[in-house]
């Protein structure tokens, strides 16, 4: 094998799987030139004991197809599904096993890669390069959204503080999408002021760290203009200044609202997000006509609408990664999701968030926040 030499390729520690050593030792020079620690095993016994006693681990494996006892394809899969291991590039190599079903089987297996030997230095450190590329991408995505992750958590009230709001009942449902794409901007707020209670829901635009860090801004913002007595259309377009201001390349939604837990009178505001819902305990589930501009685009915003909650019905808010389709007309969404409200009636906080989330957060792609309530019965009740 004639050995290239390349200071151009992204360094990193590779593990080369052979029962034949000269293989090894052609394969290690290769990229040992080029600047990259190779670890060497010659059995797939061998190369899990290098992978669970190395530091680093190793960001590639390299493995012929033809091992004994365990084969290429079987320690790719153990590799894959260890759960001590994080998830290790494969680039499978074989002098024997080049035929479509070979590599076919060895692609399916997860590997990202499968080069015949004997391969030439280009290809192969060209191979290993955009192997590496791919990995150490998907890597940062995946730290990107756990961080985002993180960050929405710690933010969004905690469920002792929110039991601790008087004169109401609150259930909140926050599902994230992380698994499925990436994270984005949805949150709740529920908080006393003055006046009664502040309840919240709303959507950043954009599925990044960036949207979740505006999502704390927005809720920081939130607070504070709500502390402050201002009216809930006042206080988005105080928030909508904010984003225009300092985020001028960002657009929000949000419904917003102030429950008088005493006598059931909401002042409700909207910034272009889903309307709220009213449940009676018959299964009549009303929307409540309010709308607006969303956030960041610098436009006035009415004054708020006033509505009452009785004592007796619930009041649900939600974004719409709850119900929102690929290819479904949104107003089909709403009236699907009413219909379904209603038909869980007579209903609780809990139960109703309880049944939404149940029959909706498998087939999203995308963050569901949702806020249901009821005003607490008194003692004259």
């Amino acid at each position: 094998m004639k050995e290239a030499a390349t200071d151009t390729e992204p360094k990193a520690t590779i593990l080369v799987v052979d029962d034949h050593e000269p293989n090894r030792i052609a394969l290690g020079s290769v990229l040992r030139r080029a600047g990259h620690r190779v670890l060497e095993a010659g059995s797939s016994p061998e190369a899990l004991a290098v992978l669970h006693g190395s530091a680093p681990i190793p960001e590639i494996a390299i493995i012929d197809v033809r091992l004994p006892g365990m084969n290429g394809f079987e320690l790719a899969q153990h590799i894959a599904t260890d759960p001590a291991l994080p998830r290790i590039p494969v680039i499978h190599i074989s002098a024997e096993a080049n035929d479509a079903r070979d590599r076919v089987r060895g692609m399916e297996g997860g590997a990202s890669a499968y080069l015949a030997s004997p391969v030439a230095p280009e290809e192969l450190l060209a191979t290993v390069a955009m192997v590496l590329l791919a990995g150490r991408e998907a890597k940062t995505a995946h730290d990107e959204r756990r961080f985002a992750f993180d960050l929405q958590h710690a933010f969004l009230p905690r469920a002792e503080k929110l039991a601790a709001l008087k004169g109401i009942d609150l259930a909140v449902g926050y599902v994230p999408a992380m698994e499925r794409s990436q994270l984005g901007g949805d949150f709740y707020a529920a908080f006393a002021v003055e006046r009664g209670v502040v309840l919240a829901v709303g959507d950043v635009a954009g599925h990044s760290l960036a949207a979740a860090t505006v999502m704390v801004e927005l809720r920081h913002a939130l607070r504070a203009y709500a502390l402050e007595g201002h009216a809930p259309h006042r206080i988005l377009q105080l928030m909508d200044r904010l984003l225009v201001h300092f985020r001028p390349e960002v657009t929000a939604t949000m419904c917003l609202l102030v429950l008088d837990t005493e006598t059931g009178e909401m002042e409700v505001a909207n910034a272009g997000h889903l309307p709220p819902m009213i449940v009676t305990p018959d299964g009549q589930a009303t929307y409540l006509s309010v709308r607006g501009p969303l956030l960041g685009l610098n436009l006035d915003h009415q004054p708020a609408t006033s509505a009452r909650l009785k004592r007796d019905e619930v009041l649900l808010m939600v974004t719409d990664g709850l119900i929102e389709r690929p290819r479904v007309d949104l107003s089909h969404s709403l009236e699907a999701l009413r219909l379904h409200v209603s038909a869980n009636t007579p209903c609780t906080p809990h139960t109703l968030r309880d049944a939404l989330l149940q029959h909706y957060s498998t087939d999203t792609e995308d963050d569901i926040a949702l806020l249901a309530v009821q005003r607490q019965p008194t003692a004259a009740d």
